[in-house]
């Protein structure tokens, strides 16, 4: 799509608000949309977004869960911004352009910041307060309500199976490229056989499923966390899932994709986070079965991670976006290695 349709789309969302779009600019970062920071001519900023439907297939499921969880967290007085999706005259929240791509349009939480890597190790504490924050506010809300964006996301076992078909399916030079990392997933069953053996006990509550950094939005000197963004994957599921993903994300040295590291992981901000979610207000709702098992939850994401990316590598790229055709491979690799190191603390 050229850049004239896009300022269309973004016009016809804007013209319920009486203005028109100054500058539209590509926004890099994301695996999944494409999103572009959209500047208006009432002096406001948003956030445009062109939706994968093919990893979110229901686009208006994500719609009625977004606008439901944000009633409530209204209701309940949540000290953070939260997503406000914006509809154009006619109430729609969803566009579609004349190829077929979804859009939607968010206003823009300014002024804030994203990052993709710390700046100091106190980003992770305050982050990990405001994800337990995030799930605290949402402790009451009826998690059967929620409808997964994504089937089986959550489902560990499901991401296993699918493996087993990528090794059985995939390319075959690719098999033999991955060879050693295959190897890797078997050697370390363990661990997710040790999570199966919690999981029935874990309560299920309303986790966010992608706490990432760069979702986590700071103000202009990077101490303070204004918003928790990217709903998408809002669903029900163990709070041990976010927490380990966080620790997956902030705790990485470098870029997810390097090529060229010696180390991987960072304990130091692994202390942040751990220390930082029991300030927060769920601590005080947490189980002992929870509370426990932080660090398996961390090691059983990351190892999932990797499997995606590997089972991603095999079958030719199909979910995430790639720059070359090893780039899912490098990404394994690093989830592998960051696991490696996680496991060597203990």
């Amino acid at each position: 799509m050229n850049r004239q349709q896009e300022r269309s789309i973004a016009n016809d969302y804007l013209k319920s608000l009486s203005t028109k779009v100054m500058r539209i600019t590509l926004l890099k970062g994301g695996l999944i949309h494409k999103t572009f920071l959209v500047e208006a001519m009432n002096g406001e900023s948003y956030v445009l977004q062109g939706m994968n439907t093919q990893v979110f297939k229901n686009p208006n499921l994500i719609v009625l869960n977004q606008q439901n969880i944000a009633r409530f967290l209204a209701e309940k007085k949540y000290p953070k911004f939260s997503l406000e999706l914006l509809s154009n005259a006619q109430q729609n929240y969803l566009l579609q352009d004349t190829k077929g791509q979804t859009w939607r349009m968010f206003k823009a939480i300014t002024p804030s910041k994203s990052m993709e890597v710390l700046t100091h190790p106190k980003q992770a504490f305050e982050a990990a307060k405001a994800l337990s924050e995030f799930h605290a506010f949402l402790r009451e809300y009826p998690a059967e309500e929620i409808q997964a964006s994504i089937p089986g996301f959550l489902d560990f076992k499901n991401r296993l199976t699918y493996y087993q078909h990528a090794k059985e399916a995939g390319i075959p030079y690719r098999k033999t490229q991955a060879r050693s990392w295959m190897e890797k997933v078997t050697r370390y069953q363990s661990v997710l056989d040790d999570y199966f053996r919690i999981e029935p006990f874990l309560p299920i509550r309303v986790i966010h499923a992608d706490p990432k950094l760069s979702n986590f939005l700071f103000d202009a000197n990077g101490k303070k966390v204004l918003a928790l963004i990217d709903w998408d994957t809002i669903m029900a599921g163990s709070i041990l899932y976010d927490i380990g993903d966080m620790i997956r994300s902030f705790c990485q040295v470098g870029a997810e994709d390097s090529e060229h590291q010696t180390a991987f992981f960072q304990a130091e901000i692994l202390k942040e986070i751990l220390t930082g979610y029991v300030h927060g207000p769920m601590n005080d709702h947490l189980t002992d079965v929870e509370r426990a098992h932080f660090l398996l939850g961390a090691k059983a994401v990351i190892l999932i991670q990797g499997i995606r990316f590997l089972s991603d590598y095999l079958l030719g790229d199909l979910y995430y976006w790639v720059e070359d055709e090893t780039h899912n491979l490098r990404r394994a690799k690093n989830q592998f290695k960051m696991l490696e190191e996680l496991m060597d603390l203990e």
